[in-house]
């Protein structure tokens, strides 16, 4: 597997990539609820990829992974109780993070959470992310990789509109490996 952060010569295939999230959302009992040409468009990726740091994951020249990590924090998340309590500037947000279904179970997702951490530590002290409340194959797998349960709010999406998130928090300043 080959991790890199992503170039606009990869848009058109990470787009693809996640064409098949959407696609595969109905078979999953937790998909983001992501929905094709809104979120996430091709014009939000697009500006990801120029904007943060757009990690892929590839085997055999197929993108197996994908996440965004924004460096300042999420506007809406500032309302929420974090267990940090760190500046703007000194947290990243990971968006849009998906594992292509027929590598799931595979410890994929688990590399590429530790490759993002440490590309993070470069830049900020801690992360935030927050997946839908009830969602426990994605929450054990952020707490897995260090990541610990901070608050619960609403949030409005584009795609989904008002929906309860959790909240999670990988703080790199004081995370013993």
């Amino acid at each position: 597997m080959h991790i890199h952060v992503a170039e606009k010569k990869d848009l058109d295939r990470i787009y693809e990539f996640y064409d098949l999230i959407i696609d595969h959302q109905k078979e999953d009992e937790y998909g983001p609820g992501w929905t094709k040409d809104i979120y996430p468009s091709y014009e939000i990726l697009k500006d990801k990829i120029e904007n943060d740091l757009f990690f892929i994951a590839e085997e055999e020249g197929d993108i197996i992974a994908a996440g965004a990590l924004m460096l300042h924090e999420e506007e809406d998340y500032k309302k929420a109780k974090w267990l940090t309590s760190y500046k703007d500037d000194e947290i990243a947000v990971l968006h849009l993070y998906a594992i292509d279904p027929s590598y799931r179970g595979k410890g994929i997702s688990q590399v590429f959470l530790e490759y993002i951490t440490k590309e993070a530590s470069k830049y900020v002290k801690a992360i935030h992310l927050d997946i839908v409340k009830g969602n426990l194959p994605a929450r054990k797998t952020y707490e897995k990789a260090g990541f610990v349960l901070a608050d619960e709010i609403e949030m409005f999406y584009i795609d989904t509109g008002t929906i309860c998130v959790e909240l999670m928090e990988y703080d790199i300043e004081n995370h013993i490996s």
